[in-house]
């Protein structure tokens, strides 16, 4: 056939042949790639069991996506021949490698066992996936896995023998399918097979990789048969080839006889391989390197001639162990921080919108309660929506080592979501899966893909952190619909959007009255909603939310802001930030609002420290850095205030309330013209009228801030970001009505005015604090005794 034109594939060279198929190297004249291109066999093609088989082999592959399984294009019948289209893979198949890496190896040191080890967890997660789909391969061996020349990736191949649930009839009763030496006791004995025959199958194919031979391995068919339902293959424990006895149980546990006692799922199979891939290679590494950095202390004896013996073995460890060290320390262990840029709506629709940021959102927070990953939060990625760019550059833009993205197309009730991880250092593929779904089975879609990123990231979760990546209670899901649109609008932070976002969570609450994140989601409206907080609704959403579920680190934090700003319980409230930052120790919002209220009860290094965590988090939030910079202010450290709204501003001179901040330093400091400079541009940035501005401007001339304060009494506006009776109260201090001030300050707490309880440390109260009211007030607040 080389030389002929199959449709529109030119066959260039034969690649190989099996007992389902002769495969060429072809060239797709229409999309000018190079493929492969699989044939059945002329003497198969006319019996429709084979037929049947080779399609479904086609079926099964093309419904994988993953970068350890062969991709397959395309299945076509054309001049009398069927055949299928598939990924062109330059390089080996195992049993090659297998047999060069004993070569290069010296039969199999630990340099090639490292290796070994990396390929079999390459193939065990291509196999986890194919068995999520419900596909069983039937046909694991060295022929049927690909080694690429360029990147050492595994690609499984030959799908021929898969089995979908319920398609056993294409197998005779009896007929053992596979190659004999890697096939399952199942298989040989005829009996029904499932995904743990590739279990079994896997267990061959690694002990043939860490040894060089295979478990089973008799003169002749039959008795290899008998081996394999009979006979406990050797130890693979050795050693001379580092091959030690946690590896030996993890290969012989595949190769349990019976197959109850084997792995489950190969899902268990790439967990183990994967922690003894970083436990056990690694200490063994690390015990290397301990030895090589003490050697020098402690030299032998010199030598008349040539190195001496430590530096010699100084040479030999690293250039066995160096290859290892490298993978470790370029992959494993910079694997540590992540970006999940704004899925894409595929769609345009911008109805479609609140569901491709729900999802971005929702596996931002669930990995950012991982200890061990830094994952950078909403606001630093919001850049990228809607842009296009270099999924890696915007890694190395956000100095993270793996960058998540992912498109959604949402039709009707089908839902399609396609991911792609990708190792920014390496330019490489981590993972990648494309999920076709019903619109109702997007919650289940997500927390597979926070699964699937904790473990591509290895990292490491406590059995409280993987209980938090779980979304809990399963929600109805058109429950969860309205709860997404209702966070949609919540995040726009507008009244108008506030108050459809109010309306989408009482929705999802009448649809599942059992949902403790639509609870949780109302709270959240209630504390920013325009005007005075309605602290009571913000407390009855909290309590219902955690009485439905306690482990909510948003209510806990909610909940606590009741406390600190409505009941002036201050010891609940502090519980209450700690149980939301143990919840989720990276959660940017709890540590800033805990750093606030910290500054406000006068603990000052103690809330700065939680205010420079939440930048440390969010450092993109203008929230977080400004309120840093006011934090400052009540600490009297104007110098550093002012530095640090400084730089919010060039962040984004737009934002309101940071020029109404940076004049109450400025007021502190003696300068009130730099202030009143920074009143000016807040109103602008606010919209506030040109006459209004103009207005105050001549007041300043006349009189100074305590024309503006009462300006601001007289005409019933504000510039600065105090609102209701506080403000008025403040205006009133500033003017220097001080009865005034008292009475309204005194309103203000009996009105439980949320912003009452800066006045342990607002300078502006510095002058009333040896008045008999406002020593009264504060004792009343419990700040003193």
């Amino acid at each position: 056939m080389i030389g002929q034109t199959i449709s529109h594939y030119k066959i260039l060279e034969k690649l190989g042949e099996g007992g389902m198929g002769v495969v060429y190297k072809a060239e797709d004249l229409k999309l000018r790639r190079t493929v492969a291109v699989k044939f059945l066999p002329k003497r198969l093609s006319i019996h429709d069991e084979e037929r049947a088989r080779f399609t479904l082999e086609a079926q099964a592959a093309s419904a994988l996506n993953h970068p350890n399984i062969s991709t397959i294009y395309e299945i076509d019948e054309a001049n009398g021949e069927t055949f299928i289209v598939m990924e062109y893979i330059p390089g080996v198949t195992l049993r090659e490698w297998i047999r060069r890496k004993s070569e290069e190896t010296g039969g199999y040191r630990k340099t090639g066992l490292k290796e070994s080890v990396d390929i079999a967890i390459q193939i065990a997660e291509g196999l986890e996936k194919a068995h999520e789909k419900g596909i069983v391969h039937r046909d694991i061996k060295s022929e049927n896995v690909m080694v690429t020349d360029d990147d050492r990736r595994a690609k499984i191949m030959d799908f021929g023998l898969a089995k979908l649930g319920g398609v056993s009839k294409l197998t005779k009763t009896g007929s053992t399918v596979g190659t004999i030496a890697y096939m399952s006791p199942e298989q040989v004995e005829g009996t029904e097979t499932d995904h743990r025959t590739d279990i079994f199958s896997f267990g061959v194919l690694c002990y043939e990789m860490f040894t060089g031979q295979l478990p089973f391995r008799a003169g002749h068919e039959t008795a290899v048969m008998y081996e394999i339902i009979n006979v406990e293959p050797a130890p693979l424990v050795d050693p001379g080839k580092g091959i030690d006895a946690e590896l030996d149980r993890i290969v012989m546990k595949c190769l349990e006889k019976n197959r109850e006692d084997r792995y489950q799922s190969m899902r268990e199979v790439s967990v183990d391989l994967r922690r003894y891939n970083r436990d056990s290679v690694g200490k063994r590494i690390e015990r290397s390197s301990s030895a090589l950095d003490a050697s020098p202390s402690h030299p032998s004896p010199p030598q008349r001639k040539g190195f001496p013996v430590w530096a010699i073995a100084a040479v030999l460890a690293v250039l066995l162990g160096g290859g290892a060290w490298y993978y470790l320390t370029h992959r494993s262990s910079s694997l540590d921080s992540l970006a999940v840029l704004p899925f894409v709506n595929v769609t345009t629709d911008p109805e479609k919108e609140y569901l491709t940021e729900g999802i971005t959102e929702n596996i931002i927070n669930k990995l950012s309660q991982l200890s061990g990953l830094r994952v950078i939060p909403r606001s630093m990625v919001a850049r990228y929506k809607g842009k296009d760019f270099d999924p890696r550059e915007a890694g190395k833009e956000l100095n993270v080592s793996a960058v998540l993205t992912g498109k959604v197309v949402q039709r009707g009730d089908e839902l399609t979501i396609q991911t792609e991880l990708i190792d920014v250092q390496n330019v490489s593929q981590l993972w990648g899966e494309q999920y076709n779904r019903k619109l109702s089975d997007v919650i289940t879609v997500e927390e597979d893909i926070i699964r699937k990123l904790s473990e591509k990231l290895q990292t490491k979760a406590t059995s409280d952190e993987k209980k938090q990546l779980s979304t809990g209670r399963p929600a109805d899901p058109e429950a969860y619909q309205l709860y997404l649109k209702g966070r949609f609008y919540w995040n726009k932070r507008t009244d108008e959007a506030n108050s459809k976002a109010i309306d989408f969570f009482h929705e999802a609450i009448k649809r599942d009255p059992g949902y403790a994140l639509a609870y949780a989601g109302l709270a959240d409206c209630y504390l920013v909603l325009g005007g005075p907080i309605d602290m009571p609704k913000v407390r009855d959403a909290a309590m219902k939310a955690l009485e439905l579920d306690d482990n909510l680190a948003e209510v806990h934090n909610s909940l606590a802001a009741e406390y600190a700003y409505f009941e002036f319980d201050f010891v609940n409230a502090e519980k209450e930030y700690r149980r939301a930052i143990s919840l989720n120790p990276n959660y940017p919002t709890a540590h800033h609002w805990l750093g606030e209220f910290l500054i406000f009860l006068g603990r000052f290094d103690e809330g700065l420290a939680e205010y420079n965590r939440a930048v440390e988090l969010d450092p993109a939030s203008l929230a977080i850095a400004s309120d840093l910079g006011i934090g400052y202010f009540f600490a009297r450290q104007y110098d550093k205030s002012i530095e640090q709204l400084k730089k919010t501003i060039e962040m984004d001179p737009h934002f309101v309330r940071t020029h109404y901040y940076l004049a109450q330093p400025y007021l502190q400091k003696g300068m009130p013209d730099a202030a009143f400079d920074e009143l000016v541009k807040g109103m602008v940035a606010d919209g506030d009228s040109a006459k209004l501005i103009e207005d105050a401007r001549q007041t300043y001339t006349r009189s100074g801030f305590k024309g503006l304060a009462r300006m601001q009494l007289d005409r019933g506006v504000q510039f600065s970001n105090f609102e209701g009776l506080f403000s008025v109260a403040r205006n009133r201090a500033v003017a220097g009505d001080r009865e005034l001030a008292l009475s309204e300050l005194e309103r203000a707490y009996e009105l439980h005015d949320n912003v009452v309880v800066t006045i342990k440390t607002d300078p502006v109260w510095d002058a009333f604090r040896n008045e008999t009211r406002f020593i009264a007030l504060m004792k009343k607040l419990g700040f003193e005794k």
